[in-house]
C-alpha cells in the first residue's frame, strides 16, 4: 500500500489588479510557485481597493501615484517600469471591479488564461497607465491573450461576477484582511504587504513544519 501524500499547503493571495504592490508581490510569488509545486496550492482571490465607482480625489490621486513612486525603489528590474500615468493621466480608474471581473471572468477558461489577462493588465495598467478599467480595454487585452470572447463576454458583463467580488470582499474583511498584497498561509497565518522573496519562503517553509516558527516581532498576524 503506498503512503499518504501529504496535503497541498493552502495559500490564498488578495489582489488588486490595479495595485503596484501586488503587481512585484506576484512576480515574487511566480518564483514560489515554480519552487514548491505541487506542495502548494494557490488560490487568487479578489479585493478592489476602489469599490464604489466614483472618481478619484486629487487628494487620492496624489496618494495613490506616491504608492508608484515607493514601489518603483524595489530592487526588481521591472520596479523600474512602473510609472503613476495611471493615476495622473486623466482618465483614472473609478472603480476596481471591471479589472477584477474581467479576472474572474478569464479563470473560467482555467487559473493559466486568468493568470496570462493578468500580466496583461498589469503591464498595461502600471507600465503603460492604461486604464484597465475600461470595457474596450479589458476586451482588447482579453482578445490578445486568446480567450475565448463569447464566453468572456458573458462572465465578464455578468452580475453575479461582481456579486461574487464583492461577497469576496466582506468575507475578507471579516478575516481581518484591510489591504493588498495579503497572503493567508493554511487559513491561519496572514502576511500583509509586500514581502522579500526570502521571507515569503521563510513562512512557507515554516507553516509546512520544516523551519522553526519565526521569533517575535515578525509583522504577521493570526486569522481569527
Amino acid at each position: 500500500m503506498r503512503p499518504l501524500l501529504p496535503k497541498p499547503l493552502q495559500i490564498t493571495v488578495y489582489q488588486d489588479v490595479l495595485c503596484s504592490w501586488c503587481y512585484l508581490a506576484d512576480l515574487r510569488l511566480e518564483v514560489l510557485r515554480k519552487e514548491f509545486g505541487d506542495t502548494v496550492r494557490w488560490r487568487v482571490r479578489p479585493y478592489p481597493l476602489r469599490v464604489q465607482d466614483t472618481l478619484p480625489t486629487e487628494r487620492e490621486l496624489r496618494g495613490l501615484s506616491e504608492e508608484v513612486q515607493r514601489a518603483r525603489e524595489e530592487p526588481e528590474a521591472v520596479a523600474r517600469l512602473l510609472t503613476p500615468d495611471l493615476w495622473l493621466g486623466g482618465d483614472p480608474p473609478r472603480s476596481s471591479l471591471p479589472g477584477l471581473a474581467a479576472l474572474e471572468a478569464a479563470r473560467l477558461q482555467g487559473p493559466q488564461a486568468r493568470a496570462y489577462l493578468a500580466r496583461a493588465m498589469q503591464r498595461a495598467a502600471l507600465e503603460q497607465g492604461v486604464n484597465v478599467s475600461r470595457t474596450d480595454v479589458v476586451f482588447e487585452l482579453a482578445s490578445r491573450v486568446g480567450l475565448a470572447m463569447n464566453d468572456f463576454s458573458l462572465a465578464f458583463h455578468s452580475e453575479e461576477t461582481r456579486r461574487l467580488i464583492l461577497d469576496e470582499h466582506r468575507l475578507a474583511a471579516g478575516r481581518g484582511v484591510r489591504g493588498v498584497p495579503t497572503l493567508v498561509i493554511a487559513g491561519r497565518w496572514m502576511i500583509c504587504g509586500l514581502r522579500d522573496l526570502a521571507e515569503y519562503r521563510e513562512h512557507i517553509l515554516t507553516c509546512m513544519g520544516k523551519l522553526a516558527a519565526p521569533r517575535s516581532g515578525s509583522s504577521e498576524r493570526i486569522v481569527h
